[in-house]
Formats: structure tokens, sequence, C-alpha cells
């Protein structure tokens, strides 16, 4: 018959003495989903795009047609291939400040990030079909993540 091995001490475990971890065993759910990125404006398109292994990076700006780099820095020496591809959400200009009671001076001040956290979030409401004017006594919880990168120098 083996022996069972001792439990490791809080030390051990690297936790501060007298302190135990917490166990989350409560239950989530997630009621509603949205979310749009680069060559997918909703979550079915985006769901389309991981399934069919679609690469929504481009080469350029928008409409502006392949090698539009070159004609813009024609001196090689300034040239960056990393600012050649380019990962763009489309129709980003189209937010509806009134829906979301904004004047028109504080939607142009708001980062894009924001005003698609606002849009995002009204269309998760809708996936879960709740009433957004239900949720004024509530206490909802919505998670919501965005990031930035910057690569220049």
């Amino acid at each position: 018959m083996m022996k069972k091995a001792p439990e490791p001490t809080e030390e051990q475990r690297g936790e501060p003495e007298g302190r135990k971890q917490k166990k989350f065993d409560q239950p989530i759910a997630i009621v509603g989903m949205a979310c749009r990125f680069p060559g997918a404006p909703d979550l079915t398109a985006f769901w389309r795009l991981l399934e069919a292994g679609v690469n929504a990076v481009s080469e350029g700006v928008p409409g502006s047609g392949v090698g539009r780099v070159s004609q813009l820095f024609p001196d090689a020496a300034v040239q960056s291939e990393a600012c050649r591809f380019c990962a763009f959400v489309s129709d980003i200009d189209q937010f509806d400040a009134p829906f979301f009671r904004i004047s028109p001076v504080e939607a142009q001040l708001l980062d894009p990030q924001q005003r698609m956290m606002l849009e995002t979030s009204w269309q998760a409401l809708e996936d879960a079909g709740i009433d957004p004017d239900r949720l004024k006594a509530a206490v909802p919880e919505c998670t919501q993540g965005s990031a930035t990168t910057n690569t220049g120098s």
C-alpha cells in the first residue's frame, strides 16, 4: 500500500501565510454576445472568418490599391514593411451619436474604440433579448475588451 504524499504548505504553494485560495464554483451564463473585427462586422461574420481561415489583414489603406505605400514613400530607405499591412474595421465612421444621446462634438472627441464599445454593448443586449429599459434597476455585469498596438519606434 502506497502512502499519500503530504499536501504542500502555503509557503510551498506560494501563497501568503494564512490565506487560502478561493474556489469559484458559481456558474456563469453568457446571455448575449457581439463583436466587431476587421473583415467581420458582427459575430456571425467573425465565426465564418474563423471557419474559413481567412486573413483579414490587407496591404495598404482600403481603396488605395496594392503598392500604394511605395507611391507615398518613393525613397525605399524610409519605407517600412510593417506599415504596408493593416487590418481595418469597416464603417468606423458610421457611429450613430444621437441614438446614444451623445452630442456631435462629443462624438468627434470619442476614441473609435469607445464608440465601438457602445455599439457592440448594445448589440450584445439585443442578442440576449434584453430590454435596456429593464436594466435601470438591475446590476448587470458587462465584460468588454479592446486593445491597441503600436509597433512604431
